[in-house]
């Protein structure tokens, strides 16, 4: 399959857009927050997710290999579409909604051109290696942050 002009450059901006806030993110946790890479795995978990659906996007514009796009479905959709309802909307938070529509956005693209393709038997292989290696880093999260609930709420000054 042949991208338009137009899904193309669609798909790329929104990638750029959400590498951009990807390492914006990544900078505030590393530098600002000065986290180790477990603490940035786990209380920024959108980012290595995001990171494996840029690296996917990349792969899918140079082989046409479309398996890395429905790959990181299962953490762009938990970490990012499901982050638009649990986190707030006001303050500090904002900025991590930004990121989360940029995931839902960037979601959205590659399930259309997924769609696009019709090849049904890629994207059911993609979506079954992201339950296969997703679902073990999902439970890693949830542990990981409900073990350090006091570390991730001081570091992020969520109490007073």
């Amino acid at each position: 399959m042949q991208l338009t002009k137009t899904e193309k450059s669609i798909g790329i901006v929104l990638a750029i857009a959400l590498l951009l806030l990807t390492l914006s993110g990544s900078g505030y946790f590393f530098f600002s927050l000065k986290t180790n890479i477990v603490q940035w795995i786990a209380y920024n978990a959108c980012s290595p997710s995001s990171l494996v659906y840029l690296v996917g996007f990349i792969v899918f514009l140079y082989n046409k290999n479309a398996i890395g796009l429905a790959l990181a479905f299962l953490p762009m959709y938990y970490f990012g579409t499901m982050g638009l309802f649990t986190f707030t909307w006001s303050g500090a938070n904002i900025f991590a909604q930004m990121s989360h529509i940029t995931m839902t956005l960037n979601l959205l693209w590659s399930g259309y051109i997924l769609y696009r393709l019709g090849d049904y038997k890629v994207f059911a292989q993609g979506l079954l290696w992201s339950i296969i290696l997703f679902v073990p880093f999902i439970a890693f999260v949830m542990y990981y942050c409900r073990t350090h609930a006091e570390e991730i709420s001081s570091l992020l000054q969520m109490t007073t």
